[in-house]
């Protein structure tokens, strides 16, 4: 994710409704319709698949705009009630006796024009939903959910997505059988349609000029490239890049889909949120939610800083990096901060890619390729499992060093 203000408010709410969750129950599966057809609410119904290890309070979150028309498990109307709203999403608690696994179904109303956060405010002609506008109803910590949603929208009206999109009976199904976590979408009758030179990345915009696009389709094949060769074939082999039109500050990755916004015309700022969300396609292997998220934040920055030494002048390159050491002056272990806390987006975007950087000095930059290969390749996705690998690149020093600025 970009490292915005915005969305370091975003990922505190976040936080927040983690930790009011109930352990014991798990979302595994959307099966569901949803109509668009007005463009000013969406109307959907959805099965939904749950596992459970022994509570009878079910509870997720949606949208507190929307109006929940019904509620049924085992073929019968049952009862909830709305125990707390937090920013835009309400809370939904269910009381009641559960299997280990059943299927709740639920259909409800989402008035797009009462989305009040303002960076995804309505608009017609770029509707973009997602788990921050709570437009579907979700358990914030579940993470590798599948789902089949068919989908109806306006005439000349296109929707974009993360999964395998097929058009059926004038309808749009979209399958993700592999999700991070998230229902990411994105409606308009505009949609400008384009690839990355290397052909590696589809692109949806609006309003982009022919230079614009031309310069994204340079600059993200050289970062695709750029990670590659570095660190091994990603994660996904089909990423889609929608650039919405807004100026707003926050830009977010998910696996195979990158939402962007623009802040300076495509300038620098822009291009290395840009490549801080591809790296994303190589540093996405930690659980998001707990500390170890930093595995994601500061390994994805770090991949950009490298390309930004490879990309630009020393002198721009320098200006950058200072930033990353004011940050690494902070006292504040990794181990000491999760997602949310009002220093995390300092350690986890700035003092933590700095902290690989300077492992990288230490190492030198041969061993630390091979070493963030390896890292990639094994997927992992704890600090633990993370020094484990190190200690085959890193004499006694280096390695104390590191252990040192990370507990």
């Amino acid at each position: 994710m970009s490292n915005t203000l915005k969305l370091k408010n975003v990922m505190s709410i976040m936080c927040m409704l983690i930790s009011n969750l109930v352990n014991g129950q798990k979302i595994t599966h959307y099966e569901g319709s949803v109509y668009l057809d007005s463009l000013k609410i969406i109307n959907a119904s959805f099965k939904i698949k749950y596992l459970n290890t022994g509570t009878n309070d079910i509870q997720f979150y949606i949208n507190k705009n929307s109006e929940i028309r019904s509620l049924d498990y085992g073929n019968k109307a049952i009862k909830y009630e709305i125990l707390e709203v937090i920013e835009d999403l309400k809370k939904v608690s269910i009381q009641n006796g559960f299997p280990s696994k059943f299927d709740l179904y639920i259909s409800y109303s989402y008035p797009l024009d009462r989305i009040e956060n303002k960076v995804f405010a309505y608009n017609p002609n770029w509707i973009e939903l997602s788990l921050y506008t709570g437009w579907f109803p979700v358990n914030i910590e579940d993470k590798n959910y599948s789902y089949r949603l068919e989908f109806s929208v306006p005439k000349n009206y296109e929707i974009i997505g993360n999964g395998d999109i097929k058009e059926e009976s004038q309808n749009t199904i979209i399958v993700n059988n592999n999700n991070h976590f998230d229902i990411p979408l994105v409606l308009s009758n505009r949609f400008q349609r384009f690839k990355s030179y290397n052909t590696k990345i589809k692109f949806f915009s609006v309003q982009l000029s022919s230079e614009k696009i031309r310069e994204i389709k340079e600059s993200s094949s050289a970062m695709y490239n750029f990670y590659q060769s570095n660190y091994g074939n990603s994660l996904t082999e089909s990423l889609v890049i929608t650039v919405n039109p807004f100026e707003h500050d926050m830009s977010y990755a998910r696996r195979g889909f990158i939402s962007l916004s623009l802040l300076d015309g495509y300038g620098l700022i822009d291009k290395k949120v840009l490549a801080h969300e591809i790296a994303h396609l190589w540093w996405q292997n930690a659980k998001t939610g707990v500390w170890e998220d930093w595995l994601n934040e500061s390994f994805a920055e770090y991949s950009t800083l490298k390309w930004l030494e490879k990309t630009f002048s020393p002198e721009i390159f320098a200006k950058q990096l200072r930033k990353y050491e004011e940050a690494y002056k902070k006292t504040t272990k990794i181990s000491q901060t999760k997602t949310g806390d009002s220093n995390w987006h300092s350690v986890a975007y700035y003092k933590g890619p700095y902290i690989l950087y300077q492992l990288e000095k230490n190492i030198g930059e041969e061993k630390m390729l091979k070493f963030m290969r390896m890292v990639h390749e094994n997927k992992i996705s704890t600090t633990e499992k993370l020094i484990d690998v190190l200690v085959g690149f890193a004499d006694e020093r280096a390695l104390n060093q590191f252990r040192s600025e990370i507990y």
